[in-house]
């Protein structure tokens, strides 16, 4: 048997962790740019938000009141995760980490019997240790096991065992065909042409005529729900990432140079940190600023600027230093901002710290101090919420009732007693 543990509505929940007070409230998580909404809450599914729906289209039930809508702070919702999947490689003798929130769990040489238990003792660790409520699903193929996580949800059930035939041939015969794993909306028209609405239609017809029809890859799809395992996931991460962001939306519009200041050289703190966990360094910083699309009475403000560092680096001071600079740039005073983002690229391994032929000995010893210095800290600080040791550059900021962990009064010193360099 296989096993699905698949986080419910992830990243709301994430942010459930942090603010208790969004519990049985319609949330939803936005896009990058806040254009869309990426992730829902069951209450806001049921007030009709669809995912991917414009954030412009729900302004209404924001504005009233109705819905809670959040900017995506993805930093959370990787160390959750990585938390998540480390819980989850206890009760399994291999996994692998299909995506964020959703992890397939290898059950071989488990008795049928003791699945349900174990399920059970996931959804009670992840929602323990991390707060988060998971569906767990076994069954003997990985598309089987995403048909009965996707049945736990609708039924509120958080353990799904599928292993009766009568049992996965009645799901199969209700369950709509674009609900399958695999089969997108234009693959779900095409089988509507042909006549088949649900999984169930699907299963009944010839392999032959599937693998005519739909290639390869849909017959293997056949074969899954027929209980023949035959799809491979060897997906490897990237060790080095093309660039790393971080971006929020604040929670009004703000036309303070300190509070944005603050903000970015926060984001450059986080960025950098997952830079050096990463083992690489960047050779070029942006940063940009965003005006509120809502508010264009004096014209929509969207600046950016970049700089190439002489050399890559990963150090936070040296990476906040250059963002400050280029937000002095790119800053105008009166003008009044709702979003800030850095962005790191030009990412390469970093280098072993052996000197060059021609390499300056000095700038190499500093360049070492710098490193175990910033190892240290990275040691200190937390992945998630207050760090111990901040740059001076970040310690004026308001909370405006922005939830990121670096709570203070608008324009007062963090009384958090973290210290400073």
């Amino acid at each position: 048997m296989i096993g699905l543990a698949d986080c419910n509505n992830f990243f709301v929940s994430c942010e459930r962790t942090l603010d208790p007070s969004l519990e049985g409230r319609p949330v939803v998580v936005l896009s990058n740019n806040d254009g869309c909404a990426i992730a829902r809450s069951n209450e806001a599914k049921r007030l009709g938000v669809k995912m991917g729906q414009p954030a412009f289209q729900l302004r209404d039930l924001i504005e009233s009141g109705q819905l809670i809508a959040l900017s995506g702070n993805h930093l959370l919702y990787r160390e959750i995760s990585l938390r998540i999947h480390e819980i989850l490689r206890h009760f399994a003798p291999s996994t692998i980490d299909y995506s964020v929130d959703e992890a397939f769990l290898d059950m071989s040489g488990i008795p049928d019997s003791a699945l349900p238990d174990i399920g059970a003792e996931i959804v009670r660790e992840c929602r323990e240790k991390e707060g988060i409520p998971v569906t767990v699903g076994f069954a003997g193929t990985k598309t089987l096991c995403k048909i009965a996580t996707e049945t736990g949800k609708k039924r509120d059930t958080r353990v799904v065992v599928l292993s009766d035939r009568q049992e996965i041939d009645r799901l199969l015969s209700t369950m709509p065909i674009g609900d399958l794993w695999g089969i997108g909306r234009r693959l779900t028209k095409r089988l509507y042409s042909l006549g088949v609405f649900t999984v169930g239609d699907f299963a009944a017809r010839p392999k032959m005529w599937v693998r005519s029809r739909l290639g390869v890859n849909g017959e293997k799809s056949w074969r899954e729900i027929h209980g023949e395992n035959c799809i491979e996931l060897d997906f490897k991460q990237r060790e080095l990432q093309e660039s790393i962001s971080e971006s929020r939306t604040f929670p009004i519009d703000i036309d303070d140079f300190d509070y944005i200041r603050a903000r970015i050289a926060i984001y450059c703190a986080h960025v950098s940190k997952r830079l050096r966990a990463q083992g690489g360094e960047c050779g070029r910083i942006t940063v940009f600023l965003r005006g509120n699309r809502f508010h264009t009475e004096k014209g929509y403000e969207a600046p950016a600027g970049s700089m190439d560092f002489e050399e890559r680096v990963s150090d936070e001071p040296t990476i906040a230093n250059a963002a400050i600079a280029i937000l002095s740039k790119i800053f105008r005073p009166g003008a009044h901002y709702k979003r800030a983002g850095v962005i790191l690229s030009d990412i390469a391994a970093a280098r072993c710290g052996e000197p060059g032929l021609f390499d300056d000995l000095e700038h190499i010893e500093d360049r070492k101090k710098s490193l175990r210095l910033m190892k240290a800290i990275d040691t200190l600080n937390p992945g998630v919420g207050p760090h111990v040791v901040k740059l001076a550059s970040q310690l004026t900021i308001g909370h405006l009732g922005h939830n990121d962990g670096y709570s203070s009064s608008f324009g007062a010193p963090l009384p958090d007693g973290g210290a400073s360099f």
